[in-house]
């Protein structure tokens, strides 16, 4: 019989990496976990395609720190192509119009686990429980079961019971990099606006030009294709009265409206969750 702290490289942990706060944490814990029981351990990033250009720069600063091996995977076409496809932007409700998460996210993630998971292997992501209601009813225990289109993958979610306060702490005590996208309070890795909340939409559209001019021309495609002839907008937007992203451009971010004049009715998070 072999030592029993000699460890089981067989087992791999795929751990999920956002770019964003919770994630760093989840991964740099799973990856110690992995060191210790000398079991395999891959940083797994889903390129949304959509994504702000200094969180995709974090995501390879974080592996290279952590010392581990990236796995970048893609959806099948663009974040733009599928916007010009589907003409509309995508919805949180009902369920259908979220082609967002299906197409960027869902897809590429199954897939992934198809060709890679083992029989032992974890999954891990960067969940808490304090973000949103939905992921506090939804998500009840920190290891569970759950089935990626035949893939009954075992997950693990080391942050779940994890507080705002404790995760600052953690970030700091683990010496973990910080992206500079951090400082506006989300990870940047998927711009696909669906429940994103107004004042974020314009916290990106006024501090990240490039991907301001990107989201414009797919609000243009989008509308220009629209089959109804009736405008879209992202789905906060539509709901306070906005016509499409440019109008909200031209009658809020371009007037340089100030941080204190939003008011805040539908949370901080967007509470359809794009959890895996």
């Amino acid at each position: 019989m072999g030592n029993k702290n000699e460890g089981d490289s067989t087992k791999t942990i795929h751990c999920f990496f956002s770019g964003g706060r919770d994630s760093a944490v989840a991964c740099y814990i799973a990856h110690r976990v992995a060191q210790q029981r000398r079991w395999g351990f891959r940083l797994i990033h889903i390129d949304t395609t959509i994504a702000i250009k200094q969180t995709r720069e974090y995501v390879r600063q974080y592996a290279d720190w952590l010392g581990a091996e990236l796995v970048v995977i893609r959806p099948e076409r663009t974040f733009k192509e599928y916007a010009t496809q589907f003409g509309m932007w995508p919805s949180l409700y009902p369920q259908r119009f979220r082609w967002c998460y299906r197409e960027l996210k869902l897809k590429p993630l199954t897939k992934y686990l198809h060709e890679n998971y083992k029989e032992g292997d974890l999954v891990v992501i960067g969940v808490r429980k304090s973000e949103s209601d939905y992921r506090y009813m939804f998500y009840n225990a920190t290891f569970f079961v759950k089935d990626y289109g035949g893939v009954k993958a075992q997950v693990w979610a080391p942050l779940l019971y994890i507080d705002e306060p404790v995760l600052t702490q953690l970030i700091e005590r683990f010496n973990i990099p910080k992206s500079p996208v951090w400082r506006l309070g989300f990870s940047g890795e998927c711009l696909c606006l669906a429940g994103m909340p107004e004042y974020e939409i314009y916290l990106i559209m006024r501090n990240f030009p490039e991907e301001r001019d990107k989201l414009l021309e797919i609000d243009d495609l989008i509308n220009k294709n629209r089959k109804s002839g009736k405008p879209s907008a992202p789905f906060r937007l539509a709901q306070k009265g906005y016509k499409t992203l440019r109008e909200y451009y031209e009658q809020v971010v371009k007037l340089q409206v100030t941080l204190d004049s939003f008011i805040f009715p539908y949370g901080k998070e967007c509470q359809g969750s794009c959890m895996l």
